[in-house]
Parts: C-alpha cells; structure tokens; sequence
C-alpha cells in the first residue's frame, strides 16, 4: 500500500528524469530510491527499444508522442522469480516459479490504471518522465523513477497499465520545459521492480520576440525584431512596383492638370464682360466720396455728390440681376498682353472677407472699365462723416481691424494697393469695411482722367494719403507706403473727420500730415479706451522713415491688444439693438404673463369641451386621424317625463334645471375616468376608453353611473321642489370609431354600432335604473357588482337582446388590480365578441363646437 500511495504521487507530479549511461534500459527494484539509486545488473530477459523515439532536438514546451516496445522472455520470469521480484503478485500470494509469474502476467486483466497495484496487475505503471541533466537531480550519474530530493518534478505523461502481452506502449508528453540536455524515459513498473528506457534530447530556449536573438520557433514573419524582415516575394514586389508606379502616374497627372488649370485660368476670358451687358445706373452715379462739409464749395456743381440720402461712392451698375461697382478706366486703345492676364488671373483667385470680390472688367474703349462688388453702406468716409450714424469705439476699432486684416491680406500675396484711404474702404450690409481699387495696375496703365477728377482740389486731397517717400515725379509704392495711408485714415476714424480737418487742402505745405487726434471728450462715452496706445500707434503709422513704420500684421497685434470689446460689427449692432431693447423687457414679461394667463383659461374651456390630445392637434391646425378603439364602455341617460316636465315650465326654468342639474353631474364624472361627449337637451352621454385606451372602462362607468342615480333621487328641482327627477340610464361596450368632424366647426364625434345599442339601452330603461347589456355585464364580472337579469327585450335594429339590471357595488369594492387581471385573461375571448359588432350603422355622437374659442387662441398667440 506504501508503493501504491508513492506511484499515485508519482501520477499527479510532472517530472522524473532517468540516465543510463551507456545502456539502453535499467532495471531497479521497488524500494530504490535517491539514496539507494542502485539497479540489477544485468537485467536478464528483458527486451526493449524505442519504436518510435523522442525528437533529438525539440522546442521549448512542444508536445510530442513517443511509443516503447517491450518484450518479456521466459528468462525474465526465472531471473525476476529467483530476485523475487513477484513475491508480492496475486494478491500478495506470490509466485511459486518463474513460469507460474509468467502465466500469472500473462492471463491476469489489470482494473483500470487508479486501482492497479503491484498483487492484481503485472505491469501497473507506464508513462514517460523527463530529467534536465543541468539541474543536478541524479544519484551516480542515474536518474531514477523515484522523486529527487530536491522534491521538482519536471514532466510525467498520463499513466496506463497492461498485461507484458501488450507489446507496444505509447504516451504522449506534453512538452519540456527545461531548456538544454534532458533525458526521456519510458517508465514501466513490472510487479515488484522498475524497468526505464532511456533516450537523451536537446531542448530549445524558449524563444521570446524582442530579446534581439532569433531562435527557437522565430522566424522572420513570426519575430521580425529578431530575425528581421523576410525576403520579398514576386507578388509583393509586384505590388509595390505597381503602387509606386501609379503614385507616379497621379502625381504627373496631377502635376499636368494643376500646369493646365493654371493655363486654363490664365487663358479663361470668362471675366471679360461685354459693354453691352451692363444696365448703368444713372441715376445713383457719383464718382468721389464727401468730402467735407466745409471744403464742399471746391466741388464742380454738376458732380452729384449724393442722392435721396444714400451714399454713393461710385458709378453703378446692374450685371444679371446683381448691383457690382464699376470703376472707369479712360483709355484710348487696350490690348490683352500675357502680362495683363496673369495680373487679373492674381486678383481673381484672392478670396477675404475684407476685400470686395473682382467681378469682371469691359476691354472695349472707350468703355474700358473694373467691376467690382458693390457694398450698399458707400465708403468709410461717408459713414464718418454721417453724425446720423452712432458709432461707439468699438465699431471704430472694428473698422480699423478690417483694414488692417484686409492689407495684410494682400501684402502677404505680395500686392501693393497704392491707393488706398477712406474713399477706397467700403461698408457692407454687415457693417464689416472691405479694401476696393485694389490691384491691376497693367489695366490702369495710361489712364487718362476727366477735368473734374484731375482738379487740383482732388489731386491735393489725395496727396494728404501720400507717404513722403512717393511724393516725387516717379513715385514708387511700397508697403510701407500703405502704411502711412493707413495712418491717415486712423486719423479719420479717430476724428471722424476729413484727414485734414479744418485746413484747407490747396494750402496744405509739401510732406504735411495731420496732427495726432485728441480723444478727450466730454461725453465719457464718447472717450476712447486707449487713447495713449492708440495715438502712439497713428504716430508709428506716419513717421516719415519708412523702415520705422510697422506691418500690418504687427498693427493687427496691436489693435487686437488695445481694443476692448472685440467683437465684430454684427456682434456689435445686436449689442446696441440690446441696449436700446432693455427697456422693453418689463413690458413684454408683464404682456406674456398676461398672455399665459389667458392662453391658462382658454386651455381649461378648449380641454372641457374636447379631448386634450384631439385640442391640441386642432390648434396647430392638423387634421384629427379617425382611430378605431376596440374597447369603450358608453353611458347614456335620459330624463323621465321631461316633455310633461317642460310644458309646465317656462323656457328659463328649464334652463335652470338642466344647468343646475348637469352642474351637478359634471362634478360626479370628475371623479371618475371618463370623458363628457356631449348633451343634448336632456340627453347626458359619457364614455370611458376615448380618446385612449383605458383597461377598467367599463367599471369605471359604471361606478358612475351608481354615483349618478343616487344624486338625483336626492335632485330637487328648483320650481318643483316636491316633484321627484327620475333619470333612465342605459350602458354598452364595444367597438367605436372616433374622430373629428369637420372643419369650420369641429366635433368630437364617436361612430358605430356601440353608440347605437348604448341608446337603445337607456331608451328600453327604466326610472332609477341602470339597463346594461351583455357585454358590459361580462365585464363587470368581478365579484363587486350585484346584477339582475332581465328577460330577452327586442331592441330596435338588433333583434332580442339578453339585457342586465346594475342594481349597486358593494361596499368594498375589488382593487383595481384584480380586476386588470381579470382583463388580461379573458382579453382575447372579449375582443373576439367585441369585434363582432361593426359600424354599419354609423351613428355618430356630435361634440361641441370649438370655432369661437379657436379665434379667440389665435388672437393671443
């Protein structure tokens, strides 16, 4: 029993490795161990050998398969009897000769491999182990079958058991993990010894991706850090040669058609509009800006300055349906030079929102003119000079941001303006100031001018813009030459003013430049926010030595730093639109709550007169769909001996009764859920399950039904007050279609057979009691209701009907719930019956009119 625990410990272990030397198999007997590692010598009778053998060299954890052949010559059992190795066979019997031990392993069936055990199986055990020969675990050079002292067991294969018969014993080895020389053994237990065969292998470092050595299982698609790349195939040579070949291809062609676009562009005469095309504008015609007040004297009566107070900076024009701005260009002859259309091809491709759009230009002399984007504000001067128009500082450094945005634009595409001041910046619909007459100058060249724009005013007034530096006889502009135009109209945006104020500009002096602005001013308002930086910023603008002038991108930088508010102009008219609104806002909030206080009651009247979801559709003026509701319960009541009752009354006493009277049912419905279709004289209908479904419909009218009869036998009427109000009441179930008639005066209406038989059950009625048919009698089957059944009635269009007296409820009504399940499990046997009643004969049920009430929303909406 102390071998049979060892060899089950051995089972659930891994690793027991043997070493033989230079023999193929050992032998030992059952009690060697570690310490007493010594085998028999020789091993008689034994015959042994790998058929099939483990790999020489194996990688790391691989798993293999390994078969041992054994025989056992009768030499065996004499030399194994006389070792008395089976002693301890046949149930600790023994053996009494080498040929009894041989016909005993030979005849004996082994259970199976957990019970087998030295005295009922020959061979017992058989498996394969592994012993590293680095790890220093064998005893004289051997590697037993026992556990090393150590106490690692490295690997053990699946046990089997057999008769010696068997000849062939294969396992299968779920790998080595230890990497270097190991030795497999195929492990067999023969009655009372071990017998080992043994086989040395190399095995394989475990190869890990990425420790720079390539070994083991890596290769160079499985590790390409350590093997490096693989070798390219055909095919993906292939590939990359044609991927690169048509990289190429669309790159030429892309290169071609860019070089073609560009010809295409330079050669496109699409911006060339014919003369004739254009509606001119005559009436809305001036050429120059106002210039001042004080300086208007200098200007020839028959130029029209402005019209129906409009500015209008320039000649205008109409070109398919759209105003463009059209600057004359007075020529003598005009040719279309290379030179000349790649001028125009530049000018058309810039795009800004601070430039006005090159729209086109005439080439026929005389009538050789641009056309640019028109802006209806007219130039910055005029709005300026408009003390109409309300200009806080922030629209002031909001133009002067658009300019400078503008020109920096066109400098950084290597373009000088020339001309630029005040008269050359328009304002569009947006209040945003766009650069015009910009570019060009081949087209420009040789440009011949009127008297009236040759006069030595105009010339004078121009020159103030000038930079000293393009004063002279050929002048050469520059950058830094926009520059000092631009500080100029700094000047006027500051001053809003002419740039030279009250001088008179026929007797400026040569290289004269206004005076820095004085920004105090009495209004606080009105006071500029950094008057030292802006002042400081005008006066870099127009110093006299060009290279100290700044850029206009760090003029950019220096606006964004000293403005306060930036925002831009539209940002800004909202704000003042806000400012001059705040006032307003109490008013509004006392009209919109007096608004919502009215739209509160009109709501109440509309939802008490139809069906909030079908009010609300109707008010956003949508058609009302017809919906089709399986299950409504509908309630009818009629008064008894009304028309005795109203000819012994006068009209007014009726009205009262019955005002008086549904007075008082309208508050018993609001108790329950049900919704009012109408009254009709002394007809009172009500119905549950409309406009939504609603599962306890039918007990629901019925609840109020009871609740209804009891009122009126307490109803006094109010000229007879000791004559009782007898009501009859009539219930039915079923199917109904509901919708909204019409559209002048739409009605809440219900149609079909259900509304019918609900009629025929009140008119078949009696006083104080509520007739019901049958399917609402099935569906007050609760237990909570007391019934009496009437007989068979012949109803009008249904033949006889089998009809029901609601007597009363009991005192303790049934929970909700109950009644929700009793629903749910009878739903499909009532829906059948239910939809057995059709709508053939379309009666409808008429709502109240709403027409009045729906103008009267409208008018507060």
């Amino acid at each position: 029993m102390k071998d049979h625990n060892w060899a089950k410990h051995i089972i659930f272990r891994v690793e027991a490795w043997h070493l033989f030397m230079n023999t193929e198999y050992h032998c030992w007997p059952k009690n060697a161990d570690a310490s007493n590692p010594t085998p028999f010598n020789p091993c008689k009778g034994v015959q042994i050998k790998w058929i099939k053998e483990p790999p020489d060299v194996i990688k790391y954890g691989l798993e293999f398969n390994a078969t041992a052949e054994l025989i056992l010559t009768p030499e065996f059992y004499s030399w194994g009897y006389l070792q008395d190795i089976f002693i301890g066979i046949n149930g600790s019997a023994g053996a009494t000769s080498g040929a009894g031990a041989q016909q005993w392993c030979e005849t004996t069936v082994c259970p199976d491999k957990a019970s087998a055990l030295e005295e009922n199986c020959c061979i017992h055990h058989f498996n394969m182990h592994s012993c590293p020969a680095n790890r220093g675990e064998m005893s004289n050079n051997l590697c037993g079958p026992w556990i090393p002292a150590s106490g690692d067991i490295y690997t053990h294969s699946q046990a089997s058991v057999g008769p010696p018969t068997q000849g062939n014993w294969t396992s299968h080895v779920h790998g080595l993990f230890v990497p270097g020389e190991n030795s497999v053994i195929a492990h067999y237990k023969i009655a009372g010894m071990h017998l080992a065969l043994i086989k040395k292998v190399t095995v394989l470092s475990k190869s890990v991706c990425g420790d720079g050595s390539c070994y083991g299982e890596e290769t160079c698609s499985t590790c390409p850090y350590d093997c490096g790349s693989c070798p390219l195939s055909r095919l993906q040579i292939g590939i990359i040669v044609s991927i690169s070949s048509a990289f190429v291809v669309v790159i030429l062609g892309f290169i071609i058609v860019l070089r073609y676009q560009k010809r295409r562009m330079l050669f496109d005469e699409s911006w060339i509009i014919p003369y004739s095309k254009l509606v001119i504008n005559n009436n809305t015609m001036a050429f120059n800006s106002i210039i001042s007040r004080i300086s208007l004297k200098y200007v020839d009566d028959d130029i029209s300055i402005a019209q129906n107070g409009m500015q209008i900076f320039a000649q205008t024009a109409r070109l398919d349906g759209r105003i463009v701005a059209v600057k004359r260009i007075n020529k003598y002859n005009f040719g279309l030079s290379k030179s000349l259309r790649i001028e125009v091809k530049e000018i058309r491709e810039l795009r800004h929102p601070n430039l006005c759009q090159f729209v086109g230009a005439c080439t026929e002399t005389p009538n050789v003119c641009i056309l640019m984007e028109y802006c209806p504000k007219g130039a910055l001067a005029d709005v300026l000079l408009n003390d109409d128009i309300p200009l806080t500082w922030s629209f002031r450094f909001s133009f002067a941001a658009d300019i400078a945005n503008g020109m920096d634009y066109l400098h950084s595409h290597g373009l000088v303006h020339a001309r630029l001041n005040s008269s050359n910046c328009v304002v569009d619909d947006r209040w945003s100031v766009k650069i015009t007459d910009y570019g060009l100058p081949i087209l420009r060249k040789n440009d011949f001018k009127s008297e009236e724009m040759t006069s030595d005013f105009q010339s004078r007034r121009r020159v103030v813009y000038n930079a000293p530096e393009v004063c002279g006889s050929f002048p050469v502009f520059t950058k830094s030459s926009d520059v000092y135009s631009y500080g100029i109209i700094l000047v006027e945006i500051a001053n809003r003013s002419d740039p030279y104020g009250d001088e008179d500009p026929a007797f400026l002096p040569p290289q004269w430049k206004p005076p820095l602005p004085n920004l105090k001013r009495d209004n606080e308002d009105e006071n500029c926010p950094s008057p030292t930086a802006l002042c400081a910023l005008i006066d870099e603008c127009l110093d006299f030595r060009s290279q100290e002038r700044p850029t206009f991108v760090n003029i950019r930088k220096i606006l964004y730093k000293i403005n306060p508010n930036k925002q831009n102009p539209v940002d800004l008219m909202m704000a003042m639109m806000e400012k001059y609104s705040k006032h307003l806002e109490q008013i509004v909030t006392e009209r919109t709550n007096d608004l919502t206080i009215e739209k509160q009651r009109t709501d109440r009247l509309l939802y008490s007169m139809l069906p909030k979801e079908v009010a609300d559709v109707l008010r956003r003026g949508r058609p009302v769909e017809a919906r089709y509701l399986d299950d409504v319960t509908i309630y009818f009541s009629d008064i008894v001996g009304f028309t005795t009752l109203c000819s012994n009354s006068s009209a007014m006493e009726v009205v009262n009764l019955l005002n008086k009277l549904y007075i008082t049912f309208d508050e018993v419905i609001e108790l329950y859920h049900v919704y009012k279709v109408e009254t009709i004289g002394d007809a009172y209908m009500v119905a549950s399950g409309v406009p939504e479904a609603y599962p306890t419909h039918a007990i629901e009218v019925a609840r109020m039904a009871i609740s209804l009869v009891n009122k009126c036998k307490s109803f006094v009427i109010p000229h007879f007050p000791d004559q009782k109000l007898k009501i009859r009441v009539g219930i039915h179930s079923g199917p109904v279609c509901a919708g909204v008639v019409g559209s002048k005066m739409p009605r809440y209406c219900l149609f079909g057979d259900t509304v019918n038989t609900a009629s025929r059950m009140e008119s078949n009625g009696e006083a104080y009691k509520i007739h019901i048919s049958a399917n609402t009698y099935d569906l007050l089957q609760t237990g909570t209701f007391q019934f009496e059944a009437r007989d068979k009635i012949s109803v009008k269009g249904k033949g006889e009907m089998q009809t029901y007296w609601l007597l009363k409820e009991r005192e303790s009504p049934a929970d909700t719930k109950v009644y929700i399940e009793y629903i749910n499990e009878t739903s499909t046997q009532k829906a059948g019956n239910l939809r057995a009643h059709s709508l053939r004969n379309g009666s409808v049920s008429n709502a109240v009119s709403v027409d009045s009430l729906l103008n009267e929303m409208n008018y507060y909406m």
